[in-house]
């Protein structure tokens, strides 16, 4: 059975870590950075969804800029998930007689509009964007789970 050896590690005198050249031009060193920096999508993506959340971004903008990523941060927001044939969102404690559902059909998109109401409480409601326009959307309350298949 073979075992760990440690390796000892060495600092090497002759080795310049720290780099001295500043004759690269801004522009090239900004190119180099987009084309390593892959992660640069998601933070974009999470600021623009931190600033929706915050109000600062209205819907209507966000509608034009992203609207594929709506129904994705609400379902983040809702800890709810897509499903081949539709959505699941987890409503632990609430009964099906404090959902209410709504749908409305435009030309380019189906919306679902889902109000949770709790007594001495203001309603919870949150606009699920669907793409695709005049879905047949049905509503089940499954063990706490709202789910939401066309």
């Amino acid at each position: 059975m073979s075992e760990w050896k440690r390796l000892e590690l060495t600092e090497d005198e002759n080795e310049d870590t720290t780099s001295t050249d500043l004759s690269s031009v801004p522009q090239m060193l900004h190119q180099e950075f987009l084309q390593e920096a892959h992660h640069l999508h998601e933070v974009q993506a999470m600021h623009t969804h931190v600033l929706v959340q915050a109000g600062m971004l209205p819907e209507s903008h966000l509608a034009e800029v992203e609207p594929s990523q709506r129904l994705d941060w609400i379902l983040q927001e809702l800890h709810g998930m897509r499903d081949p044939d539709g959505l699941t969102i987890p409503l632990k404690g609430v009964s099906s007689d404090d959902v209410e559902i709504s749908i409305m059909d435009n030309d380019s998109e189906t919306s679902v509009k889902v109000i949770v109401r709790e007594q001495g409480h203001e309603p919870f409601e949150r606009v699920l964007p669907l793409t695709g326009e005049n879905l047949d959307v049905k509503a089940h309350f499954v063990d706490g789970h709202l789910r939401l298949r066309w």
